[in-house]
């Protein structure tokens, strides 16, 4: 990446956050300079910057976790709209916690837990919960193997939904920072999510909402896993494209 392929704004944000780390809005000039390196080195704006907004709380983001986009936010909306006070969330590969904690902030009366099968995400969904002061369970679980989930009336997973063969043509940003873990749906893309709703029908799991966040290109596949579904709808995100499968059984 060069200087001047970086936007002005992202240039403003960085001297900002050398001002920030210097304690002073003069002579930060160091600071800055190697806050510009890690850009021009694609490290994304949000990791260096340390914080992210989502939806109504803060969050602080590195490479333990993925950087929470504005397709996750839009579904906290749907889920917002969809569910009449919930008492036991679960939320699959929680990540950063995004999910998790919003879940608290809009249903502060119900359980909510988040798990995912990194330590490492865990431990910055834990300081997440913390900053904003919202009373979430996690631990670490790869999918429902470590659940017990007989009382849960919502499910929220954001999976990996990328196909193995698609990983090398992301942005530098994403493939070169990002936990891969995390993007990486297996062949088909659809592995992870097949796997849990395997899991939720071999579980005999009943009276539950899964809300899935699904890759757009995937959703006619995505649709045939719920044959055994009672109820089964498909959202479009912003940009108007097949992107959230709500389902009831």
């Amino acid at each position: 990446m060069e200087i001047r392929n970086i936007p002005e704004y992202e240039l403003a944000r960085l001297r900002e956050k050398a001002k920030e780390i210097k304690g002073a809005t003069t002579d930060y000039e160091k600071e800055y300079t190697q806050l510009l390196t890690r850009r021009l080195n694609h490290e994304p704006l949000q990791y260096i910057e340390e914080y992210v907004p989502f939806y109504t709380i803060q969050l602080k983001v590195d490479q333990r976790c993925l950087i929470p986009r504005p397709e996750t936010e839009f579904l906290i909306e749907l889920i917002k709209e969809n569910s009449k006070n919930p008492k036991n969330i679960l939320d699959i590969g929680t990540g950063s916690g995004c999910i998790a904690l919003m879940m608290k902030a809009l249903f502060p009366s119900a359980e909510v837990t988040g798990i995912d099968v990194s330590q490492d995400a865990l431990s910055i969904a834990i300081e997440n919960a913390q900053l904003n002061s919202l009373a979430v369970n996690f631990y670490q679980s790869d999918l429902l193997d470590n659940v017990d989930a007989q009382n849960i009336d919502l499910i929220v997973a954001n999976l990996p939904y990328i196909p193995e063969e698609k990983l090398a043509s992301l942005d530098k940003e994403v493939i070169d920072y990002e936990p891969i873990q995390a993007l990486n749906g297996g062949v088909d893309g659809l592995e992870v999510i097949s796997k849990l709703i395997d899991q939720i029908e071999n579980k005999h799991l009943e009276n539950l909402m899964l809300c899935l966040e699904i890759d757009s290109t995937k959703s006619g596949q995505t649709l045939d896993l719920f044959s055994n579904w009672e109820e089964v709808k498909l959202y479009k995100d912003l940009a108007e494209k097949d992107r959230y499968v709500f389902a009831r059984r």
